[in-house]
């Protein structure tokens, strides 16, 4: 009699040790092949550059339709790192993606606005002006900073601007040889306090604060 109760209490025992694991893995399974319910800790601006580039022609363009005089020619000077003479591919579709715009809208986007007939349209408009497209960026901890500016070649005169921001993110970093080159640097440290040595090769990359209009350098056009 005692084995046979021994025997049975091992037999359920077993039973319910056999139940625990199927439903133990029936839960396990519900989670299989489930995406986590956290998402990345940074998540990354994929805005397409040339979207926010196309929006900066435009609203150059309409600045341009009250100030610049019918027929005036554009030139185009390619788009500058601030404090720094490199010219990168980024700088490149940057340039050529606002001049493309600005073009589009039905400004004359020139190479060499000597040729280009200056007599005014009619006798009751002004006569063109010859103007100059130019720019200059700044990379920082994750957005690159654009300014953009059409300007008067004779006096200077600004006569369409505008400042956006562009993110810094895979295909932005592509153009830009932030690995490659030491001369590119964010604006804002990264990699914990800098010492002595490298603090100079910083401090050209920021803007000079004494010397700086709203919205773009004085020397934008230098």
């Amino acid at each position: 009699m005692k084995g046979r109760t021994i025997s049975l209490i091992l037999a359920l025992t077993a039973l319910l040790a056999l139940s625990a694991c199927g439903s133990y893995k029936e839960r396990t399974l519900d989670y299989l092949g489930k995406r986590p319910t956290t998402g990345p800790f940074f998540k990354e601006d994929n805005t397409p550059m040339v979207e926010l580039n196309y929006k900066a022609g435009d609203e150059i363009s309409y600045q341009l339709e009250e100030s610049l005089p019918p027929g005036s020619p554009i030139t185009v000077t390619m788009f500058r790192l601030r404090g720094s003479t490199l010219q990168t591919d980024f700088a490149k579709v940057l340039t050529e993606q606002v001049a493309s715009r600005i073009g589009q809208k039905g400004f004359a986007i020139v190479a060499d606005s000597s040729r280009f007939p200056m007599a005014a349209l009619d006798e009751d408009l002004p006569p063109p002006e010859k103007c100059v497209l130019a720019g200059a960026y700044s990379v920082g901890k994750q957005q690159i900073f654009v300014t953009a500016a059409v300007s008067t070649v004779a006096d200077g005169e600004i006569l369409g601007a505008w400042d956006w921001t562009v993110p810094l993110n895979s295909k932005t970093k592509s153009l830009l040889p932030i690995k490659e080159d030491p001369d590119i640097y964010p604006m804002v440290n990264t990699s914990g306090p800098m010492e002595k040595k490298d603090s100079a090769q910083h401090l050209h990359y920021a803007p000079d604060q004494l010397h700086t209009q709203p919205g773009f350098e004085q020397d934008i056009m230098n």
